[in-house]
């Protein structure tokens, strides 16, 4: 198959929906054979399908470090222990004010949106090193890692963080061929602010930040994320890399 990523393989969590649906779509036919990570595992089923032949869907609760571990290790033995490619794109969002916000909110947000990121890129790396073929590693963050949302708390702290496991990996891995970065959304249309875009006046109020007008699509934060796992940026390690339609430009 041809493509920048021919030949590579590739976990990509949260592949049932939004932007890592659009990754694991995006990197398939960019060539690489993806093992697709989701909890919604009707959801996933419908990715596998779509992508086809070669391609492997694993249903797992990254809430659940036990569930990070075995992700890595069926992926190990399905591609004989060689993982060119990790996304970590599957994320939570709880609203619920900061002075309401409750410990199994926070717990279940930090378990998802930087445990399991870190857990996953500990044993990808390992097997990196161990196979001696490098590698690259994208996470997906924030915009909120640095301007906060409202009822955000938890999101908001998961993702500031989730961009200096990316930044401090980097540093430690480099030396081994392996690049770790990271992609800052903004705005985004997926399921996770499905709710207010069915809200006129509550999604123009979230796009009146954007000084491109609208929102983004899955496809276009996909699309920074295959730049990043392909050999293009190959001195490019660290990076957090905004796609936010210019939020954070004021």
């Amino acid at each position: 198959m041809s493509g920048k990523l021919a030949g590579r393989n590739a976990i990509v969590t949260g592949a049932a929906s939004g932007i890592g649906k659009a990754t694991a779509m995006r990197l398939a036919a960019e060539g690489a054979t993806v093992f697709c990570v989701d909890r919604d595992e009707e959801g996933l089923a419908k990715v596998v399908a779509d992508l086809g032949e070669g391609h492997l869907g694993y249903p797992a609760d990254l809430s659940l470090a036990s569930s990070c571990l075995q992700v890595v290790a069926a992926a190990l033995d399905h591609w004989d222990n060689r993982i060119h490619i990790l996304v970590n794109a599957a994320a939570i969002l709880i609203r619920e004010p900061t002075l309401e916000h409750s410990r199994r909110a926070w717990d279940l947000t930090f378990d998802v949106n930087l445990k399991a990121p870190f857990l996953l890129s500990r044993d990808v790396v390992a097997s990196m090193i161990e196979s001696g073929i490098g590698g690259a590693i994208v996470n997906v963050a924030s915009v909120e890692a640095v301007l906060p949302g409202r009822g955000h708390v938890a999101y908001t702290a998961s993702k500031g963080a989730i961009t200096m496991l990316t930044r401090s990996a980097a540093f430690e891995t480099a030396p081994y061929g392996i690049r770790v970065n990271a992609v800052s959304p903004g705005v985004i249309a997926t399921a996770m602010n499905a709710d207010l875009r069915k809200d006129p006046e509550s999604w123009s109020e979230m796009l009146a930040g954007t000084p491109m007008g609208r929102h983004g699509e899955p496809e276009e934060i996909a699309a920074v994320i295959a730049f990043l796992a392909s050999d293009d940026p190959s001195f490019v390690t660290g990076a957090i890399v905004t796609a936010d339609g210019g939020w954070t430009l004021h």
